[in-house]
């Protein structure tokens, strides 16, 4: 993937792709089965990339006006799902100027800093959301490498030299993770959505239940819970079930759209929200 930051950042193989797949997001290509794939509810969508190469509507408008940036890779640019299921969509319904969604598919965190210098010079940028992407992954010559860099401590001061200053922080979620990078991360205090909880399932009938991890749940079962396969099926949890615990035998799987690694509505939900009570608290503060 090439971007060009000479005028404006542009993601050139992108510029005014359009779409019923892309990517990922592909039958046969995606971390899901092709049943999985095509059973998915979230079908009737397409892709539609403007001028610059982002997911998003034309961006030239804008230039010079106050705007909001969301700058990520495919997380934020929302393989697998509708545009406007994307977090930098969400967040957009809580302000009065546009919000605008730089999301680069395999951009590393190199590459945001890049395009977030260029873009300060471009428009008159008000607050700035950024979810950071793989700690391995570099900008050179103006492609995105697909080259790992293996060590985790090359890897963490390389972040910290390209970490974005006085924005709104989160990070890809914990399945991209390994326990290393997740211990790194919380340690910087950086919000990434993590395994889930039992507040997530208070409505516990509306779980789809095919997310339950069976070796997880038998390893944490309770001598008068359901089998596995009562619960499965639909049997009512046993009172006992809701400790901290409940939840950690759902997979994550529960939160990813269509092609089985992106982010689905729910939890780009999740994710603008967090960021928007970030922002909230500090201009309250």
């Amino acid at each position: 993937m090439d971007l060009d930051i000479s005028t404006h950042p542009v993601v050139c193989d992108m510029v005014d792709y359009q779409g019923k797949y892309c990517n990922i997001d592909t039958p046969g290509k995606s971390l899901n089965t092709i049943n999985d794939f095509n059973s998915s509810p979230i079908q009737d969508f397409s892709y539609n990339f403007n001028s610059w190469g982002y997911r998003d509507q034309d961006f030239q408008q804008y230039i010079g006006k106050k705007v909001n940036l969301c700058i990520g890779d495919s997380m934020t640019l929302n393989f697998g799902g509708p545009a406007t299921h994307s977090w930098p969509s969400q967040l957009a319904k809580r302000f009065h100027i546009p919000t605008l969604n730089f999301g680069m598919a395999s951009a590393g965190n190199d590459a945001m800093l890049e395009i977030h210098s260029k873009l300060a010079e471009i428009f008159d940028v008000q607050n700035v959301f950024v979810m950071y992407s793989y700690f391995h992954r570099r900008f050179l010559q103006g492609n995105f490498t697909k080259s790992a860099w293996p060590d985790d401590n090359e890897n963490f001061v390389f972040f910290k030299s390209k970490r974005l200053k006085n924005c709104f922080e989160c990070a890809l979620p914990s399945w991209c993770w390994t326990q290393e990078e997740k211990q790194f991360l919380r340690k910087q205090k950086i919000y990434f959505l993590d395994m889930p909880y039992v507040s997530l399932f208070k409505d516990y009938q509306t779980m789809d239940r095919k997310f339950i991890v069976k070796d997880v749940y038998e390893r944490l079962q309770g001598p008068d819970w359901p089998t596995v396969d009562q619960f499965v099926k639909g049997a009512d949890p046993h009172p006992d079930m809701f400790t901290e615990n409940f939840g950690r035998f759902v997979s994550t799987k529960i939160y990813t759209n269509r092609d089985g690694h992106h982010l689905n509505f729910e939890a780009n939900e999740i994710y603008a929200n967090y960021l928007y009570q970030q922002w909230k608290q500090n201009n309250e503060s």
